[in-house]
């Protein structure tokens, strides 16, 4: 069975699909608003749909209007971030996986974790009380014990925003891949250009950012697939 590898260094960009959807979502969040605001301005008459310019009373009488501004803006940062992360070879809103670590890129943060650094990778699941009932997450987390016993997490990635699978299976694919790349980084046997399997739930928003293409290519050596044994155990957290 052939595995479908990629050079280092590798870029993990966020579900289209998902994307899609929320920037439906801050379109009529955005269109709301302003309708909203024409409505309270007296520009636009709700009941019959017609424009009235300059609005009754008044361009000084329409300031109240002016309390929607908020929420347009919500709605066309909301546009702003969902287009970003549509863009496939954009700068922003990535994992960037290379032989010496990961980087986590969003739009006004940028952090690096350096492979000899980062503690084994395991997924947990958290549970949120909403009002409309149960919210289930779930999460790769890189988690440091500290002198004291207690835990520490260094770093979180919900991993369904870039795999194709469920949340659990996204976030323990994610976990065995970082956790056979940690190895193979320690075991001095990840270099630039190194190529390495992708797994399934990450092909399709998996890019290779380097010169060399993409190839699939046999199993055997560093391109394995992660097996069970680097899988962490799920942990639970309300």
């Amino acid at each position: 069975m052939n595995a479908f590898t990629l050079s280092l260094p590798i870029r993990l960009v966020p579900r289209k699909g998902q994307q899609i959807g929320m920037l439906l979502f801050f379109m009529v969040f955005f269109g709301f608003a302003l309708v909203w605001m024409a409505g309270a301005a007296g520009v636009l008459d709700l009941d019959d749909g017609t424009l009235r310019l300059p609005p009754q009373g008044g361009w000084a009488g329409a300031a109240f209007a002016l309390f929607g501004l908020p929420f347009a803006a919500v709605g066309l940062g909301g546009m702003a971030v969902a287009i970003l992360k549509m863009r496939r070879h954009s700068p922003y809103y990535h994992i960037a996986i290379d032989s010496d670590g990961l980087t986590v890129r969003e739009l006004f943060k940028f952090r690096r974790f350096d492979w000899d650094k980062l503690p084994g990778f395991e997924t947990i699941k958290v549970e949120r009380r909403t009002k409309n009932g149960r919210s289930i997450s779930h999460y790769t987390v890189a988690t440091e014990l500290l002198p004291d016993n207690s835990q520490r997490e260094i770093l979180r990635i919900r991993a369904d925003d870039y795999g194709a699978k469920s949340g659990q299976e996204d976030a323990e694919a994610l976990a065995a891949w970082f956790n056979q790349l940690r190895d193979l980084a320690l075991d001095h046997r990840l270099h630039a250009q190194t190529d390495v399997p992708v797994p399934e739930p990450f092909r399709a928003t998996a890019i290779a950012v380097s010169a060399r293409p993409a190839q699939p290519s046999p199993t055997g050596g560093v391109t394995r697939q992660a097996s069970a044994a680097a899988r962490r155990p799920t942990v639970d957290r309300q």
